[in-house]
């Protein structure tokens, strides 16, 4: 059955190059809950996930008994973890922190959003998130890392990806909108099948062009 509508497939798109629900829940569950829990156990806030998609961080999370609000463009998706039983609200992220008011948030999360942003909706975003985390609050940015030519290749089959983000750009837009202790942590590694032999030290940089980490993710806290 062909699929209907733009939303739909981008739905589908996500099933077919996200990996399983379960898969990706592992490992955000393994790459992000400790922090985040560390900082919802301090600030005793709700959590804000910025394009929620099919819910697996949102998942996580009430799995741990962190409560948490999602956010989420895609009707489609929106609808299906509304009838799951989480908080979400369907439709534009900047438009949402806009409308709310200071400090609300222990922590705000966005996993492979950035990159749908143009470069002024992201500056903007990054400052709404500063406005709308408390202080000490955590804000985590996980992207596509187009500094490895293996992701960057990933990056391209999603026809709404805009923004290639490099590690350091990303980094340094997130310190000047304010925040403190930024730091870059690199996920999903290739494997070492594909990677040049290790024992020539020549291949080290080469390796970390075309074979580097698939993901990273800023990690920061409002002052």
């Amino acid at each position: 059955m062909a699929t209907q509508s733009w939303d739909e497939f981008l739905d589908r798109l996500a099933d077919k190059f996200r990996g399983p629900v379960e898969w990706i829940k592992q490992e955000q569950r393994q790459r992000y809950l400790q922090p985040v829990r560390s900082t919802y156990e301090a600030l005793k806030l709700p959590v804000l996930d910025i394009g929620s998609g099919r819910g697996e961080w949102l998942g996580v999370l009430k799995e741990s008994e962190i409560p948490a609000v999602g956010i989420e463009l895609n009707p489609v998706q929106a609808e299906r973890l509304q009838s799951q039983g989480f908080t979400v609200h369907a439709g534009d992220a900047i438009a949402y922190l806009q409308s709310g008011g200071e400090g609300r948030f222990s922590a705000i999360t966005a996993f492979q959003v950035a990159e749908h942003w143009s470069g002024p909706l992201l500056w903007e975003a990054i400052h709404l998130a500063y406005r709308g985390l408390a202080p000490g609050g955590l804000l985590i940015l996980e992207t596509v890392n187009v500094a490895s030519l293996w992701a960057w290749n990933h990056f391209l089959y999603d026809p709404t990806h805009t923004l290639p983000l490099p590690p350091d750009l990303l980094q340094f837009m997130v310190s000047e909108g304010g925040f403190q202790s930024v730091e870059v942590r690199y996920f999903a590694p290739v494997s070492d099948a594909m990677r040049l032999p290790s024992q020539f030290g020549q291949w080290d940089i080469l390796n970390q062009w075309l074979y580097g980490p698939q993901d990273y993710a800023v990690l920061a806290v409002r002052p």
